[in-house]
């Protein structure tokens, strides 16, 4: 049986915020992996190219649907930029909650052995009392 001590809830608090912290991250490289799909698709767009000949009315349309292209491909990259940024933000917090949990673990691990080596002191203690008083009753 492991020794209570107060540092449990402490402990339990961080490993909440640790995973939270995770959750947060996963969150953060979803909305990369979805901004990069964007990305991919928006450059996607800029390779076709739908000229042809024709009238020039048409060539000018199809110039101004490159030219959005273009536009949303610079759109995508900023877009998968943010998200990246938004990523590192969400590791550097899950990092800082991991090390807060594992700090407290450390500490809790630490008590528990002091409180163990206490309990163990006190038994052997009350051990030689026992055997004392044996030893002097039985003369």
């Amino acid at each position: 049986m492991t020794p209570r001590t107060r540092l449990d809830k402490v402990v339990q608090i961080r490993k909440r915020s640790e995973d939270d912290a995770l959750a947060g991250l996963v969150r953060a490289r979803a909305v990369v992996e979805s901004a990069r799909d964007r990305l991919a698709q928006a450059v996607e767009a800029t390779r076709r190219d739908a000229r042809a000949a024709g009238p020039v009315e048409l060539w000018h349309l199809d110039e101004l649907e490159h030219r959005r292209a273009l536009q949303a491909v610079r759109s995508a990259e900023s877009e998968v930029e943010r998200a990246a940024q938004g990523e590192a933000s969400a590791r550097d917090g899950y990092v800082a909650a991991r090390q807060d949990k594992e700090i407290v673990c450390r500490v809790q691990e630490r008590r528990r052995s002091e409180l163990v080596l206490q309990l163990e002191k006190r038994e052997r203690r009350d051990a030689d009392e026992i055997a004392t008083l044996r030893f002097n009753t039985a003369r």
